[in-house]
């Protein structure tokens, strides 16, 4: 991959990463309030596997993928913390 085209790729991973976190645990919900024919068992493990798995993905999103600003109170100095 070329350098020039790695910020495209990223930003493309990042998306797909935040659409299939969401989908997951959209789905998991749906499984676990609305798939009536399903035996109970079957809906509570499927849908908390699936609930489960999106919010992983969408914790990896976070940290690796989503832009942040300079924390509340500022931006980090460097420095020492100040005296009490």
């Amino acid at each position: 991959m070329t350098p020039d085209r790695q910020p495209d790729s990223r930003r493309r991973l990042g998306r797909r990463l935040l659409g299939l976190g969401s989908g997951l645990v959209l789905a998991g919900l749906a499984l676990l309030f609305f798939a009536k024919p399903v035996p109970l068992p079957a809906r509570l493990l499927t849908g908390a596997v699936d609930v489960i798995a999106g919010a992983v993905l969408l914790v990896v999103w976070n940290q690796k993928f989503r832009k942040r600003g300079s924390p509340r109170g500022g931006g980090v100095s460097g420095g020492p913390p100040a005296p009490r």
